[in-house]
């Protein structure tokens, strides 16, 4: 028997000791003592502890000597990738948007809009995917850019020709925007409340910070609109993840969102959920007082019956992005391929191309590369938070292969951080 590699042991306070393991995902609370795990061999837990020893056994916190545990993190991962039933389409109909969020990553191509020879050749790609027996179900997603501009001759047309090869092949379909949520219209409502759909709508805080960030080219704002929208959808039995960017500026004005979203019906609260992300440029440490003052208002949020999805705490490598995918691919507008919502969609990030044929012809190296880079680093097969990592998603992986220092620039500290985040979360002693 020997200790786990992905064991850690936090000191709470002078009289507690929180032992925990990645792998597993167990936690033991040590009480009365500060207990260094890292000092006792094997042999003295078992002598000296015996009934601790038995938990940590049970735990993941012991394994067996002939266990390789990095074999088994690499199964898991290739487990949590494999989606050999389904398939993540996205698509994005255009570069081009009605907005001009500051922070926004991607470069806009003003007036592109998706030609009739791509949707065609992405028609077929999804004729030759459908085709599979082992595909049971579809999901199509809109990105952009703005995924609504060209509605009809692009998304339209997709989810028309989609929806009807799913129907005859007896498969599973489903639809996804990430919207600015400021073009839905009553006929798009119509129309997508017949299919099993759900959109993912940005605010930018509360109205008066959201209308600094987030409005029209030429001015107008843009706020009360989409919380409109947003109810709008729900009512119609539409599934809205309003995901809230927030600031070290706007944090506290979040909460007031709350009060837009008071007359939501019962029915419709159970299709609404809240995001809460802060903007990657105005991150500068885990545990500063604008995540401290977002942790009290996810509760509220909670307390008032809302659904608050936990993206603030990592998932492990079996909940992989679907960008991490085996079975994923976005095309552009202009037939450029790529593996990752997340980046510019520029010539260098692309990783193969459509052909008119409907194949795509991927850059084998590159997309080699990409699909190895999950703890391709010896920093990451050393971390005891690996299981939780991975060594970052494909994309941040692959971005940082030729370095060993970690790929997402965790400290000691924050490993700590995320571990006690995990904790209180799991155990119910925040609600965030």
């Amino acid at each position: 028997m020997k200790k786990s590699i992905f064991n850690s042991s936090i000191s709470i306070d002078d009289r507690h000791t929180l032992l925990y393991n990645s792998f597993s995902g167990r936690f033991i609370t040590v009480k009365d003592r500060v207990f260094d795990i890292d000092s006792l061999t094997t042999d003295e837990l078992r002598i000296k502890h015996p009934i601790l020893c038995n938990q940590m056994l049970e735990a993941g916190m012991l394994v067996a000597d002939n266990m390789n545990e990095l074999e088994e993190l690499e199964k898991r991962i290739m487990d949590g990738d494999d989606n050999s039933e389904e398939f993540i389409l996205h698509v994005n109909p255009t570069l081009d948007c009605n907005f001009n969020c500051w922070y926004c990553y991607e470069n806009h191509v003003s007036g592109s809009r998706m030609s009739d020879t791509v949707i065609s050749s992405i028609e077929k790609l999804i004729l030759t995917i459908l085709r599979k027996p082992e595909i049971k179900s579809f999901q199509l997603c809109f990105f952009g850019g703005e995924p609504l501009m060209h509605f009809k001759e692009s998304a339209m047309r997709l989810i028309d020709y989609t929806s009807n090869l799913c129907k005859g092949l007896n498969k599973n379909l489903s639809i996804q925007f990430t919207s600015n949520g400021s073009l839905i219209s009553k006929s798009i409502i119509e129309y997508l409340s017949q299919f099993d759909c759900s959109f993912q709508i940005t605010l930018d805080g509360h109205r008066e910070e959201h209308d600094k960030t987030r409005n029209f080219k030429n001015g107008k704002e843009s706020y009360d609109m989409i919380v409109g929208n947003i109810l709008r959808l729900c009512n119609a039995g539409i599934d809205v993840i309003a995901r809230v960017n927030y600031t070290a500026n706007n944090v506290n004005g979040v909460i007031d969102i709350l009060n837009d979203f008071d007359i939501v019906d019962e029915d419709a609260h159970t299709r609404l959920r809240f995001d809460f992300q802060r903007i990657w440029q105005d991150r500068t440490d885990r545990d500063d007082e604008t995540e401290s003052s977002m942790k009290s208002i996810r509760e509220s949020f909670r307390n008032a019956g809302f659904t608050v999805l936990a993206n603030y705490i990592p998932h492990d490598v079996g909940q992989s992005c679907y960008g991490d995918k085996v079975n994923h691919a976005l095309i552009n507008y202009n037939g450029d391929v790529f593996g990752c919502t997340a980046r510019d969609f520029s010539q260098r990030n692309r990783i193969g191309v459509l052909d008119q044929d409907g194949v795509i012809r991927y850059d084998e190296h590159k997309l080699s590369r990409r699909n190895n880079a999950k703890l391709h680093k010896k920093v990451c097969r050393k971390c005891r938070i690996a299981p939780i990592c991975g060594g970052g998603c494909k994309q941040v992986a692959f971005e940082s292969m030729d370095n060993d220092r970690c790929t997402m620039g965790y400290n000691e500290i924050d490993i700590n951080g995320i571990i006690t985040d995990i904790f209180e979360y799991s155990y119910g002693l925040i609600t965030g």
